[in-house]
């Protein structure tokens, strides 16, 4: 048996190609950056050592947790106002035309960036801004996601729930919403990816700190290293948390939601 054959049956035809697509990127990367200027394009090996002073810089990771929980508070507003309007439509359903109509069209389509300007006009340059921009940028992904969970919701489980109890919001409580919670879960993982990109122009255009703010710092000296170091530090944020954080919550969301049918269909 060959090597490459050997290599196939351990890693599989898809994590060979990417490996090798991971590969070739960093070949051409050193290529690039042999050719050009330090200051304009960095070595693989530069960014690395950036990367490492960064890990051991009391100030990234204050400056770290500061646009954590700037997403945090954001994905939470959103997630809980964008459900609120989502689910509207099931219990007002005259509210229906204004959801699907204007309110999604409308919170889908406005520019990110405008929102990102506004915030700046609005509240200034403080950590409210950075939230506004960042709530009404990801408020969509909940609005959409849960409102068409809304719709998916089958009437006989509600109709067995309300059998059970007249309460309408123990029935919301035990029924529907373990129903839409794996809605509410897709929102929320889209949320964090967009969040961790859009905090940067937040933070660039109304922030005094923040990732956001050093990458506009580092853009400032010159220091192009620290801003492609800084982006790699990101990508590994929002690989850690949906990683660690989020995929094992939705599949415990997820193993709860179908123990719980079974239970009702038992």
């Amino acid at each position: 048996m060959s090597s490459g054959t050997l290599l196939y049956r351990l890693f599989g035809r898809s994590s060979l190609v990417a490996n090798g697509l991971l590969v070739l990127a960093l070949a051409a990367w050193w290529a690039t950056s042999s050719t050009l200027p330090e200051r304009i394009f960095p070595s693989i090996g530069t960014i690395a050592l950036t990367l490492l002073d960064f890990a051991q810089d009391p100030e990234f990771w204050w400056n770290a947790a500061v646009t954590f929980s700037r997403i945090v508070v954001a994905i939470a507003a959103a997630t809980i106002v964008g459900g609120l309007i989502g689910i509207m439509p099931r219990y007002w359903p005259s509210t229906g035309g204004i959801v699907d109509n204007i309110l999604v069209p409308f919170f889908s389509s406005f520019p990110g960036l405008a929102w990102a300007i506004l915030g700046t006009v609005w509240f200034g340059v403080t950590s409210q801004a950075v939230i506004i921009v960042q709530f009404f940028i990801v408020l969509p992904f909940a609005l959409v996601n849960v409102a068409e969970g809304a719709k998916a919701i089958g009437t006989e489980e509600v109709e067995m729930g309300r059998s059970f109890s007249r309460n309408r919001l123990a029935t919301f409580w035990r029924i529907e919403l373990p129903l839409l919670s794996p809605f509410f879960m897709s929102a929320i993982t889209i949320s964090y990816g967009v969040c961790w990109k859009i905090s940067l122009i937040a933070e660039l255009f109304g922030a005094r700190s923040g990732i956001g703010y050093m990458m506009q710092h580092a853009q400032d000296v010159g220091q192009t290293d620290r801003i492609l170091a800084l982006c790699i530090a990101i990508v590994i944020f929002v690989i850690i948390g949906q990683r660690f954080i989020l995929q094992p919550l939705s599949r415990l969301i997820v193993k709860g939601e179908s123990s719980g049918v079974a239970g009702r269909n038992g």
